[in-house]
């Protein structure tokens, strides 16, 4: 996850796309000893369309995250994995 707009290229100037990215839901976790909203499940690409009808590339319902934080296909890891239909429909 990024944590601000400075972190990493600008997708329009690398000629990447600026997907939109969405997770399966969220889920209260402890973060500093603090509860906070998190992500949970895989993460998907989401278009214009996906954003106004909250579905991924993959047509699966998705919560939108903020784009300020989370890049396509960047900030996937082990606790955030891609879902493999997004990426092979983003490609």
């Amino acid at each position: 996850m990024t944590t601000s707009h400075d972190e990493g290229a600008d997708r329009r100037e690398t000629g990447r796309s600026a997907w939109i990215v969405g997770a399966d839901g969220f889920g209260t976790q402890m973060w500093s000893g603090e509860p906070v909203e998190m992500p949970t499940g895989r993460l998907h690409a989401v278009d214009g369309a996906g954003f106004l009808l909250g579905r991924a590339v993959c047509l699966v319902p998705v919560v939108l995250l903020d784009p300020a934080d989370w890049r396509w296909p960047d900030d996937a890891g082990d606790e955030w994995p891609l879902c493999w239909i997004c990426c092979a429909l983003t490609r």
